[in-house]
């Protein structure tokens, strides 16, 4: 009778046992799902932040140099109205129009890839919530991470200074037209394309290690879901 009741106590311990343990995994489980819901939404909250953020420095940007871009478009404007040549008047309106536009387009279309990159940021760092949630070593990925949004900023305030530049130019005679408005498009050129092969470039790349860190996790595509 005693073993027969030792037996079923030993049995009544495991089962118990058990059922804590499983306890304790659906807890863990669910402060894990929790917790990754939680980074979900911080993540989109600061993303968006970011980017309305990201659209007002550009806007101050182009408002801190709007003076001296129309005091200098004054004084072309006035060296226009005193060529002889109407057809020349227009060209060299229509050129100065395209300088300016050019610009604002590559600047507004380099903050749009600053966006994206920062999506995508954000999705890595999600994954790596999860993989760290499931207890994997998450070290180097954090590190290229943080790496990515300084290159990010960088790349940010890279695009702020290129909005801030003019790109007006300056004669004064009909026959240095030419000239003058070939200096300012190849600066305008080098500037741009030194800015997509610079900053932007290093933005691009940071984030692409950071999915790289991400990738070499062992088995972290288990975690996806």
């Amino acid at each position: 009778m005693n073993k027969k009741f030792i037996s079923g106590l030993v049995a009544i311990v495991f089962c118990l046992a058990f059922a804590f343990s499983a306890m304790a995994q659906t807890n863990q489980i669910k402060i894990g799902l929790e917790n990754i819901k939680a980074k979900r939404t911080e993540l989109n909250t600061q993303l968006k932040k970011a980017q309305e953020a990201a659209k007002n420095r550009l806007e101050v940007a182009r408002e801190e140099v709007k003076k001296t871009v129309e005091a200098r478009q004054t004084e072309l404007k006035d060296k226009i109205s005193k060529l002889r040549d109407k057809k020349k008047r227009q060209i060299v309106t229509r050129l100065d129009e395209q300088m300016a536009r050019l610009n604002i387009q590559w600047t507004n279309h380099f903050s749009n890839v600053l966006n994206r990159l920062l999506e995508i940021l954000g999705k890595i760092e999600l994954r790596t919530t999860k993989a760290e949630t499931s207890g994997k070593d998450v070290t180097a990925v954090k590190t290229a991470i943080q790496n990515a949004k300084a290159a990010i900023e960088t790349a940010r305030t890279a695009v702020e200074t290129q909005a801030k530049k003019t790109y007006i130019a300056t004669f004064s005679s009909e026959t240095g037209l030419g000239a003058a408005f070939k200096v300012v498009r190849e600066q305008l050129r080098k500037d741009l394309f030194g800015l997509r092969d610079g900053a932007m470039k290093n933005s691009r790349e940071a984030v692409q290690n950071a999915l790289q860190a991400l990738k070499s996790v062992p088995k972290v595509d288990e975690d996806k879901n």
